[in-house]
């Protein structure tokens, strides 16, 4: 049970109700659910928020299979029940293997068969791990993802680490049917 009542749109102030519609616009589910169904309590949040998920689900610089990747090794560390369900077939969807998901959600190192998500995963765990990265590491991401693909792959990294904090303190359940993490 979520610590924070569901919002419907119809009680909702208008800047609040406009936010809900903007939120709503590229998300296929019928109410707002996850870190927003908090944050919409705070449209000074909401707003921003929304602009920040934006830049990787709709317009990515990196390939979507990377930003998902990215999304999962953090709702693992975070164990973020709800981002796990959001984005588990979104990943699958985005071209990563079942193998790889599955190691993730064992905390497991994948066999990687693409060096762009060996590097990444690298990246990624060094970073929630240590909370910083080597100059070696960040060199082979470097060559690997430019500057502005380590810039988008720390700061989705950094994002989601919000979301899950968000989405673990208000006990925001799994979406109804999504996969479950153990």
């Amino acid at each position: 049970m979520a610590r924070i009542d569901q919002l419907e749109r119809e009680k909702l102030g208008a800047r609040q109700q406009q936010l809900y519609d903007e939120i709503m616009r590229t998300r296929p589910r019928g109410k707002l659910s996850g870190p927003f169904s908090v944050w919409i309590h705070r449209p000074d949040i909401a707003e921003p928020a929304n602009a920040m998920a934006n830049c990787f689900r709709v317009a990515p610089k990196l390939d979507k299979r990377l930003i998902e990747l990215i999304v999962l090794l953090v709702c693992r560390d975070a164990s973020a029940q709800y981002a796990w369900s959001a984005h588990f077939n979104l990943a699958r969807e985005a071209g990563l293997s079942g193998e790889t998901i599955e190691a993730i959600r064992a905390r497991r190192r994948p066999e990687f068969g693409r060096d762009d998500e060996r590097i990444v995963y690298g990246l990624v765990t060094e970073l929630l791990a240590s909370k910083k990265v080597s100059p070696a590491t960040f060199g082979r991401a470097e060559a690997a993802l430019g500057r502005d693909g380590i810039i988008e792959a720390v700061t989705c990294a950094g994002f989601y680490t919000m979301i899950g904090f968000v989405l673990n303190t208000f006990e925001i359940p799994p979406q109804p049917g999504g996969d479950i993490l153990t």
